[in-house]
């Protein structure tokens, strides 16, 4: 074999193989579109098969050739049944001939004729539609049989819907899968202000605003507020909510978007809000007022006190510089008196010592008149003055007291003011634990730290239970308190505990000056 022949029958092997890889290749390709066309034919038997409408495939003579359930359904026969009964028999005789006649003037060129009819009465008399077409090979009928009175309970479904929806409060706007309106009810239009001919078509982002349609169609519904303006340049406030419409490929068909006109809520929530700006305002101002005036109070009952204790000062002098005097020298002149008589007459000596008893008995009372008005030991200083108060109460009462002084370094920087207020609150929380405690025992206490006059008067007691203490009669308490606020201090009790007694606390800031 020379080399060109050889050469010859390789080549003619290589062009042998490559058209068996061309034609394998072909054949895959062919297999492939094989079983797509058969996936396609039982995907389309499966849809025909499931199908809630009555499908028929008819011969030309009329025959059935194939159904679906739901043919065999309407009627009422089983499906194995319905291959080769003719069409007619399942109509009412009198539908028959134009049934026929439909059927022989359908042409090939594929146009659909269609009419109402009335099915026989053994399987229940219905109306229906019947639609019918030829083929593409003009060898075989298409029919589709529907039931008239499911088409009448619809249209009724949908007139009643669209009844509701023109009714509807809240405004309505339908956009398809690219949002353009399709359909707004005239609640819509009467919130947003445009009409329904200016609506439709238009974009539904550009009126319910372009982040909440996104968000729509990202998430499948939004709510929120609009604020919007009408076509006449007038603003409109509503409350917002979108959903999408499902297809039936599980896409997004559409949007739903419902408005709630809220201006009149709105315009009533700025008005409450400017009444509550007025309202704080107002109580801030009268708050101030009622400060201004309670300090006003506070000097008043402060320069009262102050007034008080002058006049308890005066009325105490002139007691002293006038009555005591005059009954001293009074007393004085009956002794010179009885001394030059001499005794000589019994009953003029006991009409003497008599008078002179009384006139001693009015001193005593003088004196204690003018140490209730203004105690002159207070003169000595406040720590005599405590100890002079609390020897007058142990005199009266079989209670035990107690007091406890500082020593002299810090007596020395207490003020007067001071020293008359802590002697007046001592005073008065005696005279209530003489009057209401039921105590046995009463301490005292007197001290100061860190530039505070510290000042405790406490019991063993019943208490000052809260009604007691807020009574409106409670002049002492609030006498005490108002003592204490005059020099900038704070007058305390302690929390109320049946039995366990009471206990005030004063604090007082030491005089500026010392």
């Amino acid at each position: 074999m020379t080399r060109t022949d050889a050469l010859r029958q390789w080549h003619e092997l290589q062009v042998s193989q490559l058209e068996l890889e061309v034609q394998s290749a072909a054949l895959a390709e062919l297999e492939r579109q094989k079983r797509e066309v058969e996936q396609g034919l039982l995907r389309y038997a499966g849809l025909f098969d499931q199908a809630p409408v009555c499908y028929l495939a008819l011969a030309r003579d009329g025959r059935i050739a194939g159904a679906n359930r739901a043919a065999a359904a309407l009627f009422a026969l089983p499906l194995h049944e319905l291959p080769g009964q003719p069409v007619e028999r399942f109509v009412a005789p009198a539908c028959q001939p134009g049934l026929r006649r439909m059927l022989a003037s359908l042409d090939a060129d594929g146009a659909s004729a269609a009419m109402e009819a009335q099915l026989f009465d053994g399987i229940g008399g219905a109306r229906v539609r019947i639609e019918a077409n030829l083929d593409h090979a003009g060898e075989a009928i298409r029919m589709v049989v529907s039931d008239v009175r499911s088409h009448e309970q619809n249209d009724a479904a949908l007139r009643r819907a669209f009844a509701v929806l023109d009714n509807l409060g809240e405004g309505v706007a339908v956009a398809d899968a690219n949002g353009a309106i399709v359909a707004v009810n005239p609640a819509f239009s009467a919130i947003s202000g445009y009409t329904e001919e200016k609506a439709i078509g238009s974009d539904l982002g550009a009126l319910c605003g372009a982040d909440a349609s996104l968000h729509a169609l990202e998430r499948g519904s939004w709510q929120g507020e609009l604020s919007g303006r009408r076509p006449d340049g007038g603003d409109f406030q509503a409350a917002l909510s979108l959903r999408t419409l499902a297809g039936p490929d599980g896409g997004v068909a559409g949007v739903v978007a419902v408005l709630s006109d809220i201006s009149r809520r709105k315009q009533a929530e700025s008005a409450l809000q400017d009444l509550h700006r007025n309202l704080e305002t107002r109580v801030v101002q009268r708050t101030a007022e009622l400060l201004h005036a309670n300090g006003q109070l506070r000097q008043l009952s402060a320069h009262m006190a102050a007034v008080k204790e002058e006049e308890r000062k005066r009325i105490a002098r002139e007691i002293h510089d006038e009555l005591g005097q005059n009954l001293l020298a009074l007393k004085l002149d009956i002794v010179q008196l009885n001394e030059r008589m001499g005794g000589r007459q019994n009953r003029f000596a006991r009409r003497v010592a008599a008078a002179l008893d009384n006139i001693d008995a009015t001193l005593r009372s003088v004196r204690g008149i003018m140490n209730e008005l203004r105690p002159s030991v207070l003169d000595l200083g406040l720590a005599a003055a405590l100890e002079w108060l609390v020897n007058d109460f142990r005199q009266r009462s079989s209670l035990r007291y107690e007091l406890e002084l500082p020593g002299e370094a810090q007596l020395a920087v207490i003020g007067n003011d001071q020293s008359l207020v802590l002697f007046r609150i001592v005073q008065e929380a005696l005279v209530n634990v003489l009057r209401h405690s039921r105590a046995s025992m009463v301490t005292v206490r007197l001290w100061v730290e860190e530039g505070v006059i510290l000042l405790e008067v406490e019991d063993n007691g019943i208490g000052i239970a809260p009604s007691c203490r807020e009574r409106p009669g409670s002049f002492g308490l609030i006498g005490m308190q108002e003592r204490a606020d005059a020099l900038h201090g704070s007058f305390a009790l302690n929390e109320y505990d049946p039995g366990a007694g009471c206990c005030i606390r004063v604090r007082l800031p030491l005089p500026t000056n010392q």
